[in-house]
């Protein structure tokens, strides 16, 4: 059985050793490298051995060097050194100089047998222009160190390349039966969010997943995007050509009209907000996305507000609620004393029975776990059910409003057998992927289904309305355009420790 070897405790440090003598005692493999890695911190370095390796030759002419051919001597501490690498290639020998060190107050480090008698250790190190990144196991690995290193570094030779990007589809450009093949219901959310992970140049993301929408949002080096890796995951590449790719500033314009509602199967809805800032919350949770962007979507989320704010008088802004309630009002009439069942009580079901109460219809809202709250005037109207008793209050209705999101059908052939022959009932399927199975009311003349994009349809936006809205809304982006060069500049700058 493999045990795992348990590392030293140690604490990470930067050592600024620019204009500082350092001592290496050794002229093999090890003795070279440490050498060139002092050299490269702008030390000026003093080797001793009695035979120089190949590394240890190469390094011969380096400015700053000063080289020995010679035994190492206890004399040889008396220079005034600051740190000393003892690396010879005999370790009572080592451990003589690391003794012989601290009575002298001279940091020590053996880079081979013996190691832990130091004072510190040099971890698996890389930099790329002015980024130093260290990885340390504390002793117990050095190859797991290195491969560990190795990953971080292709990771960060992308990162000079990294851009704002967004990939995805909407109602805009692919139809429901499209987007619920990509839909994120249940387990896939997370497997996907996993399997980006994975992938090198992915710097942070974020899943936004909506009734009309399925989003990567992130920061990722331009050859990844330009590679078509994160289409092929999130599965757009079935789409044929129904989705988009926004880079850059096209990216950042994009998520603030999403958050605006400028995007929104409504335009000027407002559950938007909400939904992205709680698949922000979810990313992070997860690790997935992190500092830049989270600042990238506060932003948004601000340049959004102003927006919304601009875009108000042009639109008749109305929420997917609104727009039920006034297409079971043209199929049914007045919706006084009318029997209505609406499947689900999150946000949008809860939404749907308030603005329903209102116009004094009886509601039966179905839930899953916890019973839904409503408030005063809409409880007098609306009574409460868990979902698996759904074939009981299915009966007598004269509308059903389905607003469940899961990846399985609610409403099934069964179902509509409670309906009954003959008798007519609207059904409104607000659900993504759709809540009501293809068979459902197959047959059945009297039952009526609308899904969202026949919703669309129904409502009929004014183009003029909406283009205005985003004609002010592209104003406002470029009055923001520093809040996109701040942000890129945090990633492609330094930043002090």
């Amino acid at each position: 059985m493999h045990v795992q070897k348990e590392g030293k405790k140690i604490l990470p440090l930067g050592l600024l050793l620019e204009g500082r003598s350092c001592l290496v005692a050794g002229g093999g493999t090890v003795a070279g490298r440490k050498a060139g890695a002092l050299i490269e911190a702008g030390a000026k370095v003093t080797l001793v051995a009695p035979k120089l390796g190949e590394q240890a030759t190469k390094l011969r002419s380096a400015a700053g060097l000063k080289v020995f051919v010679r035994a190492y001597d206890p004399g040889d501490l008396d220079g005034g050194f600051f740190l000393v690498f003892a690396a010879t290639d005999n370790p009572a020998l080592n451990q003589q100089i690391i003794q012989a060190c601290r009575v002298r107050g001279i940091l020590c480090a053996c880079p081979d047998r013996g190691w832990e008698k130091g004072d510190f250790i040099s971890p698996a190190s890389f930099r790329a222009g002015d980024v130093t990144v260290s990885v340390s196991t504390g002793g117990a690995s050095c190859r797991r160190s290195r491969l560990i290193k190795e990953h971080l570094a292709r990771h960060v030779a992308t990162l000079g390349k990294t851009e704002m990007m967004v990939l995805g589809t909407d109602h805009r450009v692919a139809n429901l039966a499209q987007r619920e093949s990509l839909h994120l219901a249940g387990p896939r959310f997370e497997q996907m969010g996993l399997m980006f992970r994975q992938v090198q140049g992915l710097h942070e993301f974020m899943l936004l997943n909506t009734c009309n929408r399925v989003e990567l949002i992130g920061l990722a080096s331009e050859t990844l995007v330009m590679s078509g890796v994160l289409n092929r995951i999130l599965g757009l590449d079935r789409l044929e050509g129904r989705y988009y790719v926004h880079e850059g500033r096209d990216a950042f314009r994009h998520v603030a009209l999403v958050v605006a509602g400028l995007l929104s199967q409504t335009p000027g809805e407002t559950h938007i907000c909400a939904q992205v800032k709680v698949a922000l919350d979810r990313s992070c949770a997860a690790g997935w996305a992190a500092g830049v962007l989270k600042d990238w979507i506060g932003r948004a989320l601000h340049i959004g507000k102003v927006i919304r704010q601009a875009a108000a008088p042009l639109l008749r802004s109305h929420d997917i609620e609104d727009l039920c309630q006034a297409y079971l009002q043209t199929e049914l009439g007045t919706l006084q004393n009318r029997r209505i069942l609406v499947v689900g009580s999150g946000a949008i079901g809860k939404g749907v029975v308030e603005r329903l109460a209102s116009e004094g219809a009886l509601i039966s809202c179905g839930y899953r776990t916890t019973a839904p709250e409503f408030s005063a005037a809409a409880a007098g109207k609306a009574s409460v059910f868990p979902l698996d008793t759904l074939p009981n209050a299915i009966r007598d209705q004269e509308a059903i409003v389905c607003a469940v999101s899961g990846a399985n059908p609610i409403l099934t052939s069964e179902h509509a057998r409670l309906i009954g022959a003959g008798r007519r009932v609207v059904v409104v399927d607000l659900g993504v992927p759709r809540n009501t199975a293809p068979d459902f009311a197959r047959g059945m003349a009297g039952v009526s289904v609308v899904d969202l994009d026949n919703i669309k349809r129904w409502r009929r936006d004014d183009a003029a309305e909406l283009r205005r809205a985003l004609e002010a809304a592209d104003r406002i982006v470029a009055d923001h355009r520093e809040d996109y060069e701040r942000i890129m500049a945090s990633i492609q700058g330094g930043i002090q420790e």
